[in-house]
């Protein structure tokens, strides 16, 4: 067990975090449908990766250039719309390709456990480092500007990416966007959710018929905040880490989270940043928290979907990331 884990969700509040309360609507019609694409196929090692190159309709020059990365399902390339969509919105170029095993992407899908996770997450980042190797040479690409996007098992892929294009003569990762991601281990993370799938079922063995297990499928604030505490002392199989991972890696990097997410064990993951920053001086992380914000980053109490695009512009902005108007 990490001393650091056990670092109170009040003190690692107080540490680069933006709180957010406001949403906004719907972004309107998908900027995918009115993009200028390529669509490409990208050597990646052993496996070969379908993809697609977008460019803003009608936009010319050099841009700087997002590569989407996947959460754990067995997603493709328009699996991932929501995130090409917002590179798009802000103004960048964006690279989405098949997860191996899907789409035209040949290897093997793995579907997540602790114990393939290392081989596997190490896996699925070399896919985005090859990616990123692609789109540095393609014309009408700035090089010096290339960002990494995705949510959820991506949290644990794209710094690990990044840690893995860290050599000589590979392209630089300017900055990362991780949305409900994970910076504790798999193992961590798996007992979390076993524990919640627990506290369902409990609380619908102990229900009367007329509150049965059908009104309750999904862990309330409660249950989540119970999970939580139950993985401070975890003891078991660890799986992949990315703490090595993220002491290695000095990019700037947006962390954005929701409370109401009950998918990934988010308190211990902001907590686990939050000692990174404190201790060991890693203030290239940066957290938003979303207070009603669930997985898929929608207001839980009004039902409207926080605007992702509002939200990281400032923090791009200010890294002087933000592609020009």
């Amino acid at each position: 067990m990490y001393s650091d884990f056990s670092l109170s969700w009040p003190r690692a509040a107080a540490l680069a975090i933006l709180t957010v309360f406001t949403i906004s609507g719907a972004a309107g019609a998908s900027p995918m449908d009115d993009a200028d694409t390529v669509q490409v196929h990208i050597q990646a090692g052993d496996v070969t990766l379908g993809a697609t190159l977008y460019r803003p309709a009608g936009v010319s020059g050099d841009l700087p250039v997002i590569v989407t990365a996947h959460g754990s399902a067995p997603s493709t390339r328009d699996g991932v719309g929501y995130y090409t969509n917002l590179g798009l919105r802000m103004g960048y170029a964006v690279l989405s390709f098949d997860k191996r095993g899907t789409g035209e992407s040949t290897g093997e899908y793995e579907a997540f456990s602790i114990e393939k996770s290392d081989r596997v997450f190490r896996d699925l980042a070399a896919d985005v480092a090859w990616s990123v190797r692609w789109v540095a040479q393609q014309d009408g690409i700035d090089a010096g500007r290339i960002g990494l996007l995705g949510g959820s098992q991506a949290g644990w892929i794209m710094p690990l990416a990044t840690q893995l294009l860290a050599g000589d003569g590979e392209p630089e990762i300017a900055f990362i966007v991780i949305g409900e991601g994970v910076s504790i281990s798999a193992g961590e993370e798996g007992r979390h959710e076993e524990i919640l799938r627990e506290l369902v079922d409990e609380h619908c063995m102990s229900s009367p018929p007329e509150n049965s297990c059908a009104l309750q499928t999904t862990p309330d604030r409660q249950m989540i905040e119970t999970a939580d505490l139950r993985i401070v002392n975890y003891d078991g199989a660890l799986g992949y880490d990315p703490r090595d991972t993220l002491l290695a890696i000095s990019t700037p990097t947006l962390w954005v989270f929701g409370l109401s997410d009950y998918v990934i064990p988010v308190t211990p993951s902001i907590d686990r940043l939050g000692a990174l920053i404190r201790d060991d001086g890693k203030t290239n992380n940066q957290l938003i928290i979303l207070p009603f914000g669930d997985h898929n980053f929608t207001n839980v109490v009004t039902g409207a979907r926080y605007d992702l695009v509002e939200l990281t512009e400032p923090w791009l902005d200010s890294i002087g990331m933000l592609p020009e108007q």
